[in-house]
């Protein structure tokens, strides 16, 4: 059975959707063949609009036609009311004059304009058109996204969806077991830890659903309290029993909106933004942490299966992995709404044909490739001079030994927010200034430190706390404490905090890359280097040979290899 998952907005004209990270997936027999976000080729960043372009794309890659078209995120069926009664509890809840007007005038407006949306006809190319279809909610397509792709096939696995909000919820609870999903618990969204880190990402002066990573970089610099005692006094319960009163609750629903800021003040009154980022990301690990703890005390199961936008917080997923009673994590790659058609996908193929095993995602390389006439053409097209050099490896180490930042632009594009070696910046992890001086290069404004990527060899040399089975440092979703070794040798991957996000790679999962980090610790005796995502501020990761040409220059890097042809900055 072929199936091509969709996640995007359903309405005729998307530009003006509510969704985000739209994208598609293909399965055939329920093996995952190919995945891409519609940002990698429209470029526009977190494109919401229907992924018409990721569909085409995926068609061609495969002489088989679809059977099957599993579409993600707003159900027709639920999502008004859902939206209905979340808005009016929150109005009924909201008793200070300072936002009660305003509840009142959205409660009719926002769900009755959402339905307006969402009931007419989803938009499909006309190679899709009358192909049987069917709909998975925002969760459970969440849910499973993480289960269908972890490591253990025939365990139980506790799987948790955690998220700013989906057709009315923003978290959900399941256990996994015989290739299907059991729901356990659903969390509503009037009391979303997820919205309300977008809420301060947005009062703190950055775009919401886009730059929550920097307040988690930022708080490695700030003092928790006395926020964190601050938010404590506006909720009540815990884990699943947690509330917000009055004020947070508007705080985290609607982010920005009028009357917000006045909460937002109150709250942080006195702060510097790096405290505010510390007392929210402590307030964020806590709250989450006791969510998991008191779901595997329940269960008495161990391993997690994660997804939705919250586990994008790699801090707070260290955290999840530190508790006493958590055997192991896996995290979906693709964790927020991008791994939505996935999901999509591998619910329908588990409904169709009664459960999946569970096959771990062993690589994320699933996007378009880049072929080197390809790579030949865009660089004469911008004037660039290229070789081909015969042991491309040992070429781009020495170079990297020599202090130069290179770019690689190879093989298939990796699917999801992180730059695993293919669409990716290479560079020494010895300066520590590089942090500034490659950020602005790269018109970037960061303050996490770039992420190492290590050869999987050293990895508990340099980061003891990892061990082979975590399956997630190869994907660069979690961070660990790091060693002397590794504050001595890569300092520039080592955060203020003393952590690091790395990507422990075999060689099984990229030889050619692998290749290139053997050949640079030969060199010089350190297993790792920095490993950033190719773009440019504000845009996507490269996809194409054009892209690639184009960042290489805008962001005057030292080289570029692409499709193994490379360039060299004034040469």
């Amino acid at each position: 059975m072929n199936i091509i998952g969709v996640n995007g907005h359903t309405a005729r004209n998307p530009e003006k959707g509510i969704t985000h990270n739209s994208g598609a997936a293909w399965l055939e027999d329920g093996r995952i063949v190919a995945a891409i976000d519609e940002e990698r080729l429209s470029r526009v960043k977190n494109d919401k609009s229907y992924p018409l372009r990721s569909i085409e794309a995926l068609t061609q890659t495969s002489s088989r036609r679809p059977d099957f078209v599993a579409v993600a995120n707003f159900s027709r069926r639920h999502f008004a009311g859902d939206m209905v009664r979340g808005y009016w509890q929150a109005r009924k809840l909201a008793k200070q004059p300072l936002y009660k007007s305003y509840l009142n005038s959205r409660i009719v407006d926002f769900p009755l304009r959402t339905l307006g949306q969402i009931l007419v006809p989803r938009t499909l190319l006309d190679s899709l058109r009358g192909l049987p279809n069917g709909e998975t909610r925002h969760h459970p397509a969440h849910a499973a996204s993480a289960y269908y792709c972890c490591p253990w096939p025939s365990e139980k696995v506790l799987t948790i969806t955690l998220d700013a909000a989906g057709d009315g919820h923003c978290g959900s609870v399941w256990i996994g077991h015989n290739g299907r999903l059991e729901h356990l618990h659903s969390i509503d969204f009037l009391s979303s830890v997820g919205g309300l880190y977008t809420a301060f990402t947005a009062q703190l002066g950055f775009k919401m659903l886009q730059h929550e990573g920097k307040i988690v970089g930022l708080a490695a610099y700030g003092k928790p309290e006395p926020l964190l005692s601050r938010l404590q006094q506006h909720v009540s319960g815990r884990g699943s029993a947690l509330s917000f009163d009055g004020d947070l609750m508007f705080l985290a629903l609607t982010a920005n909106r009028p009357g917000t800021r006045e909460i937002y003040e109150a709250l942080t009154h006195g702060l510097s933004r790096e405290d505010i980022a510390a007392g929210l990301q402590a307030f964020t690990e806590m709250t989450v942490c006791d969510l998991v703890a008191e779901w595997v005390g329940k269960t008495g199961i161990g391993k997690l299966a994660l997804a939705g936008g919250v586990f994008a917080n790699v801090k707070a997923n260290q955290r999840i992995l530190e508790l006493d009673c958590v055997e192991n994590i896996y995290i979906q790659p693709n964790m927020g709404d991008g791994g939505l058609a996935l999901g999509a996908a591998l619910a329908a193929h588990a409904e169709q044909n009664g459960g999946l095993t569970p096959r771990l995602l062993e690589s994320l390389y699933l996007g378009p490739d880049i072929s080197s006439d390809e790579a030949a053409r865009e660089f004469a097209a911008a004037g660039v001079a290229y070789t081909r050099p015969e042991n491309a490896a040992k070429t781009v180490a020495g170079l990297l030994a020599q202090g130069k930042v290179v770019a690689r632009a190879a093989g298939r594009m990796e699917y999801g927010p992180r730059a695993l070696g293919n669409r990716t910046v290479f560079a020494s992890c010895s300066d520590p200034t590089i942090n500034k001086w490659l950020n602005d290069r790269l018109q970037r404004t960061e303050f996490m430190p770039f992420a190492p990527i290590i050869l999987e060899g050293h990895a508990a040399e340099y980061f003891p706390a990892w061990r082979p089975d975590h399956v997630t440092a190869r994907f660069m979703t979690i961070t660990y404490d790091a060693s002397d070794i590794a504050k001595k040798n890569i300092p520039a991957a080592i955060h203020v905090d003393g952590t690091a996000r790395p990507q422990v790679l075999r060689q099984s999962d990229n030889p050619e890359v692998h290749a290139i980090l053997t050949e640079y610790h030969a060199l010089t005796g350190i297993p790792s280097v920095i490993n950033t995502s190719f773009n440019m501020h504000e845009e996507p990761i490269v996809c194409s040979a054009g892209d690639a040409v184009r960042a290489f220059q805008l962001g005057r890097l030292d080289a570029l290899l692409c499709a193994g042809l490379l360039a060299v900055a004034g040469s």
